[in-house]
């Protein structure tokens, strides 16, 4: 079996749901020290770093993240989500396209990186992306290394295409107030419930009017969890919390977002059916498999590369192994929030895998794009930075 299938299943056989990466980071960990990487070391937030010393003063950084989503049901399965299973060209298993696939590939790349005339090189894998994304990745580059890196490729699938941006989004909690009353007597109390029912109703109607980027596509907002109390069948609760996912585009800012929904919940107390409703981007605390504690703002900006020059070179490198190549972009969210949407970093996608099949059962990845996704990688490093 060939190494880079060896690697890809040792990680689909290593369960990394988020805050849980330990194991799996010792392994890649390992891995790269099998490869001749010049250094390996895990930071205090969870980071697995390798680094290679090049000649040129130039930084590439390729990256990923560790973690998974669960695999749900286990029935929907057709093969144990932690057994990958060799089916012709593919190998099922849990993350084998989001992103244990494109972490291998990095890995496997490193032996076909040239010795001289090469950036320096980081690999960084991160722990807890798939609950927020680019908060690890900041502290990678900007605390534990303290590096500025002229380009950064991101390893989410495109199905080897070239993707250059996505909408970001935020997770957004509207706490909605109301007066309690027994159920036999609603006209006593004011139903919480009822009002963010009337709020949701409100959101359905902005689907077609929020802002649209030409490229990025529509910003999009939608309820995902409510919660409301006291919670008794006889009575009406007085306090709901319902959590809502904007997607937004260029443009869109914290202020920008907020006022909108605040917009919809002053119609509410105007019609008198809730006291007041307080809205706010979600902060909270995390813990990290390392046991460090960072505070996470779940607020991530949009970000699209329009420098044509980078595009056009890494294309043309792509199109070597995929000659039908194309630019997109990403329906979800990325690291990219951080380098290229905070840090101002070039930044580029470049994975193996449909993008389409991550966090869905049977989930899988083709080997022949493991392989190519590799040699796109060890070009990059090799060419991308050549006169």
């Amino acid at each position: 079996m060939n190494d880079l299938i060896k690697i890809v299943k040792n990680l689909i056989e290593t369960p990394s749901l988020s805050g849980e990466e330990k194991n799996i980071a010792y392994l890649i960990r390992d891995f790269m020290n099998n490869y001749g990487i010049d250094k390996s070391f895990i930071d205090k937030f969870g980071n697995v770093i390798g680094t290679i010393k090049g000649e040129l003063n130039r930084v590439i950084v390729f990256e990923g993240h560790m973690d998974h989503v669960p695999p749900g049901n286990i029935s929907n399965w057709r093969y144990d989500p932690y057994k990958p299973r060799i089916i012709g060209n593919r190998i099922y298993g849990r993350g084998a396209v989001d992103m244990k696939g494109a972490i291998a590939s990095m890995i496997y790349s490193i032996h076909k990186i040239k010795e001289k005339d090469i950036p320096s090189i980081y690999y960084i894998f991160v722990p807890y992306e798939e609950i927020s994304e680019g908060v690890l990745f900041k502290r990678a580059i900007e605390e534990t290394l303290g590096i500025k890196p002229d380009l950064v490729v991101l390893g989410e699938a495109t199905n080897l295409n070239l993707y250059i941006g996505q909408r970001g989004r935020t997770v957004i909690k509207a706490e909605f107030h109301g007066i309690s009353a027994h159920a036999s007597m609603p006209d006593m109390g004011l139903n919480a419930l009822k009002a963010v029912s009337k709020y949701i109703w409100h959101l359905t109607l902005y689907e077609d009017k929020l802002p649209v980027h030409p490229v990025l596509g529509r910003s999009s907002v939608e309820p995902t969890i409510i919660e409301c109390s006291p919670k008794s069948p006889p009575m009406i609760p007085d306090k709901c919390l319902l959590t809502i996912d904007y997607r937004m585009i260029l443009g869109e800012t914290r202020a920008s977002i907020i006022n909108f929904l605040n917009s919809i919940a002053g119609k509410l107390i105007d019609e008198g059916l809730v006291k007041h409703i307080d809205i706010n981007i979600l902060v909270e605390e995390a813990v990290m498999w390392t046991g460090t504690k960072i505070v996470i703002e779940h607020y991530y900006p949009s970000w699209l590369i329009t420098n044509n020059d980078l595009i056009n070179k890494v294309l043309y490198m792509i199109r070597s192994h995929n000659p039908l190549a194309k630019t997109g972009v990403w329906r979800f969210s990325t690291d990219g929030v951080y380098s290229a949407g905070e840090a101002n970093i070039p930044t580029i996608g470049i994975g193996p895998g449909d993008e389409r099949l991550a966090h869905k059962p049977n989930e899988f990845i083709e080997i022949n794009q493991l392989f190519k996704a590799s040699d796109i990688y060890s070009d990059i490093v090799n060419k991308y930075f050549m006169k």
